[in-house]
């Protein structure tokens, strides 16, 4: 049975009945007990900075700040919990990635150079301050292998080292491994080669997540959860329980801010989904290897990816990329019967020797997607907003950049963090519906025949490559 929660109260006195969360995913059932939730919004409130968003941005970005600065008044609104979102339901795999990241090294190889620095430097600035604040969140750095299960996909890997190689990364980062190597670490049924990434670690996200609200909160910044913030206007951001006034504001809010009014066509919130299994016996693992726990995925087009947690289950999750007429999101979403089904099929196929594992979680969850692919951040001067990225599905890590770069644009700091390109970077926006849903069915029926084609010849399809990077949705790795 699920712990009780304590009763909330709103400004007006009235009880909240308080949500439970542990089944959010199993992430969140991992940790043990039903989470601790922060009140809402007492009422009206002033403070320097406001962040609208309790994921892994907001947080970091509010952490940061009060290290900066103690005395910066800082308040985290959140309509749920900390990490309820895409930073408590994703793959737990913090690696070292950024959407758009060769495209910025490539227009400009001096600014974006020091962007992939400091991207590859996120994965042990994370392992630090886990260390150091006591956050306990299961980080491990083992690496981590993307795998290729079909001939098409060593041909993928191939031009993906290719590319890294271009961006002044070498074999300590990312190396190719045969076939052979591959099996003494990792066996899988179809063994084409991987490549191993070593600045990848494996983490429970929702307790990272809360892990740094709570190091944010001792330092002195306010979190408000079960706050709902209804819109957002220079210097104001009004809530379901008051209005909180701001010199300056952040919206980091990844998929969730296509919810916010004059942002829906911003960001296209898609949803990915995860099934967890049962913990597997030891003799099992030794069938399996992974004993380092490093985390594996392939390049497939709808990209699966996965994880040994800490308690010997196997997480595994793919990128469905679920996408809902005029950017709804809802609860009902985050399980998808199909794309779970999907999941498990995909589990067994790769690794056979599971046999008839039992499926113990099932969960699913949003994140963003820009209309280029590439993550970027903005502050406005003029109307003291600042904007967070949506990550693509890749933020664990990057999320941690952004949170300190945001920090020095909100205090003013002429940092190197805000000469980075995604500082600069300016998105176009998604086409107006019924365009967008249309554009979006269609890519993915393309990235699905696309898909199909490489499985039965063994090639990648040149000419759909070719119309799908001509309308941006193409969904390979």
């Amino acid at each position: 049975m699920l712990a009780c929660l304590p009763n909330l109260h709103c400004v007006c006195g009235c009880l909240v009945q308080p949500r439970r969360y542990r089944s959010v995913s199993y992430w969140f059932d991992a940790l043990g007990a039903e989470p601790q939730v922060r009140g809402p919004l007492p009422g009206d409130l002033e403070v320097d900075v406001a962040i609208v968003g309790g994921g892994f941005t907001g947080l970091w970005t509010a952490y940061y700040l009060k290290r900066a600065d103690p005395d910066c008044r800082v308040a985290v609104l959140e309509r749920e919990t900390a990490g309820y979102g895409a930073s408590g339901r994703n793959g737990g795999w913090c690696w070292a990635k950024l959407a758009g990241l060769p495209e910025y090294v490539a227009r400009d190889p001096e600014r974006g150079a020091a962007l992939r620095d400091a991207v590859m430097g996120s994965v042990d600035e994370i392992g630090g301050i886990c260390e150091r604040e006591g956050i306990e969140a299961d980080f491990r750095k083992a690496g981590g292998f993307m795998l290729a299960s079909v001939p098409a996909q060593v041909a993928r890997l191939r031009a993906m080292l290719k590319t890294v190689r271009q961006m002044g990364l070498d074999a300590a980062q990312y190396r190719w491994v045969e076939p052979a190597e591959m099996t003494e670490h990792f066996r899988v049924a179809a063994n084409f080669g991987a490549v191993f990434m070593a600045n990848c670690a494996g983490v429970n996200p929702a307790a990272l997540a809360r892990g740094i609200a709570d190091a944010a909160e001792r330092r002195g910044a306010a979190i408000y959860e079960q706050t709902p913030v209804l819109d957002v206007a220079p210097g104001l951001v009004r809530t379901a329980h008051g209005n909180v006034r701001a010199a300056r504001i952040v919206l980091a809010l990844a998929g969730y801010l296509a919810q916010l009014p004059g942002h829906r066509r911003d960001v296209l919130p898609c949803y990915n989904h995860m099934i967890a299994t049962e913990p597997l016996p030891r003799e099992t693992w030794e069938r399996i290897g992974l004993a380092r726990r490093e985390g594996f995925g392939d390049v497939s087009r709808m990209l699966a990816y996965g994880q040994r947690t800490h308690d010997d289950r196997i997480a595994i999750g793919g990128r469905g990329l679920g996408y809902h007429f005029g950017s709804s999101i809802d609860a009902r979403f985050d399980r998808d019967a199909r794309t779970h089904r999907l999941l498990e099929k995909t589990l067994h196929e790769l690794l056979p020797q599971l046999g008839d594992v039992a499926i113990t979680h099932r969960w699913g969850g949003v994140f963003g997607m820009p209309r280029d692919l590439t993550a970027a951040l903005r502050m406005d001067e003029a109307t003291g907003i600042a904007v967070a990225p949506s990550y693509v599905g890749d933020g664990v890590a990057a999320s941690n950049l952004a949170g300190r770069t945001l920090c020095d644009l909100v205090l003013e700091r002429r940092s190197p963090l805000v000469e980075f390109p995604w500082v600069t970077h300016r998105a176009p926006r998604w086409e107006p519906e019924p365009l967008r849903w249309l554009g979006v069915r269609a890519g993915l029926a393309l990235n699905a025949s696309a898909e199909r084609s490489e499985r039965r010849s063994g090639r990648l399809p040149p000419l759909r490559d070719r119309v799908l990077r001509s309308i941006g949705l193409d969904f390979s790795y």
